[in-house]
């Protein structure tokens, strides 16, 4: 059995990430948006990986601030802290790029991920009615604020 690592999303990612993806959200990226992401300098995403790829995530920069987004992890390979390992790498990533403030979206019913966000300081600072659809479903919008 192989170390997690966590490290940059390559090509040869992009069909384990969009199966990922396909498997936790209603309204997934595609294989292109995933590909199309890699060729942006402020698109950042990083993988899990353990023999396979077990987590994505990534990190849209526009400094000051970032969003982070398509936080998925396998089924099989959740509460093991991946997406929190995953997280920490995007954050410790764009601070380096000078990003100050980081938000993210979140469906209201996600426990667990809020769990995780909290846990990092995030700080829910909104709430979006309705903004999700399949099921629909208000987001809400969480902030760590450094600057």
């Amino acid at each position: 059995m192989s170390a997690l690592c966590f490290r940059p999303m390559r090509e040869e990612d992009l069909d384990a990430v969009t199966a990922l993806e396909a498997a936790a959200f209603s309204r997934p990226w595609k294989r292109e948006d995933f590909s199309s992401a890699l060729e942006k300098e402020e698109y950042l995403y990083y993988v899990a990986e353990e023999e396979r790829i077990l987590g994505v995530a990534g990190l849209i920069c526009t400094p000051p601030e970032a969003d982070i987004s398509n936080v998925s992890v396998a089924e099989e390979a959740r509460r093991r802290g991946i997406a929190a390992g995953l997280l920490k790498v995007l954050l410790s990533e764009g601070r380096k790029r000078g990003i100050l403030d980081f938000t993210l979206e979140v469906r209201a019913s996600n426990a667990a991920a809020i769990a995780l966000y909290e846990g990092l300081g995030f700080i829910c600072e909104g709430r979006r009615k309705a903004f999700y659809s399949a099921p629909r479903e208000d987001a809400l919008i969480y902030w760590l604020r450094e600057g």
